[in-house]
């Protein structure tokens, strides 16, 4: 606007120069304000030229106004001149985005509130963009007054079919969600000029209570898997000392009976000597002799010397 107003200033003047310029009676004045008007008039004209193109970048759409009044028609991409330097433009992103909806609160059955991280992918539907600036401003706007609200809405009413807040963990229950999410938000912020290509659960908040309650659950599992860890240790152990006394009873059985068995072959071999000797004559002889201490026996008064008969 501050354009249009310079231009209309700086073509007034000119043509005030000018005017004035014919009516001075000096050359010298007359050529000063022929120069300046002209001047003045050319730089004008270079402000209605450069006020009278516009372009508009990839992807995005440019919505004209005239004095306030949203044009029906938005510019597509690209170079357009000659357009009314009247115009003053709104440049609207028209490619795909995604914002991320954190902590949005579910209720569900149990009356617990468990916080979901929503990730809706949109773009902004080009030939409504007229509309949305008319009803909205841009597409920020369109967003926190269209977007949020019916986001929140279906939520709310999606959270009365889930019985306990840890079912929010459940495949089918995020799968339908998601499909409840894509479906209403597409059919509503169409009309607003919002397209919605995909809507997506980031996370799942449970309630303080059952995160407490979930906590404590696997602080008794982590336990009692010790204490099963504990039983397996002691058990493998006992297993080891019967393997054991199971060794050594083998052993000292083996070797009992090695002891048995050289006593038997000690045994047998004494008998079998003793057969054979037994049939010698000398063996008889040899067997007193072995009994005799070496001692003979001593007898006072006589000269006499007892005869010992060896054969007894």
């Amino acid at each position: 606007m501050f354009s249009i107003i310079l231009l209309v200033l700086l073509l007034c003047l000119g043509f005030i120069l000018l005017f004035a310029g014919k009516k001075q009676p000096d050359k010298f004045n007359k050529n000063a304000f022929k120069i300046a008007g002209w001047f003045s008039v050319g730089l004008g004209i270079f402000i209605l030229m450069i006020n009278s193109y516009t372009t508009v970048s990839s992807g995005h759409v440019k919505v004209a106004s005239l004095f306030g009044k949203v044009q029906d028609e938005p510019l597509p991409e690209g170079l357009h001149f000659p357009v009314n330097p009247m115009l003053s433009f709104k440049q609207i992103d028209g490619r795909q985005k995604t914002h991320l909806f954190s902590k949005m609160g579910v209720p569900s059955e149990d009356k617990l509130i468990t916080n979901v991280d929503v990730s809706v992918q949109y773009r902004i539907i080009k030939s409504k963009a007229p509309d949305m600036v008319r009803n909205t401003g841009d597409a920020e706007a369109a967003i926190q007054i269209h977007m949020v609200p019916k986001l929140r809405s279906i939520l709310r009413e999606q959270g009365k079919g889930v019985k306990m807040a840890q079912d929010f963990f459940k495949e089918s229950v995020q799968a339908k969600l998601q499909e409840s999410l894509q479906v209403g938000l597409s059919s509503f912020l169409a009309q607003q000029g919002i397209q919605i290509d995909n809507v997506l659960i980031r996370g799942v908040i449970l309630p303080a209570v059952i995160q407490e309650a979930i906590t404590e659950t696997k602080k008794r599992e982590q336990e009692v898997i010790k204490q099963a860890a504990e039983l397996d240790r002691y058990a493998l152990e006992q297993n080891q000392l019967i393997k054991k006394a199971e060794s050594e009873l083998e052993a000292a059985k083996l070797e009992a009976q090695r002891i048995v068995a050289l006593a038997d072959a000690e045994a047998y071999q004494i008998e079998v000597v003793n057969k054979q000797l037994s049939k010698s004559a000398n063996y008889i002889e040899l067997k007193k002799v072995e009994q005799w201490n070496g001692v003979l026996p001593v007898y006072s008064g006589g000269e006499n010397v007892p005869m010992i008969d060896l054969r007894k």
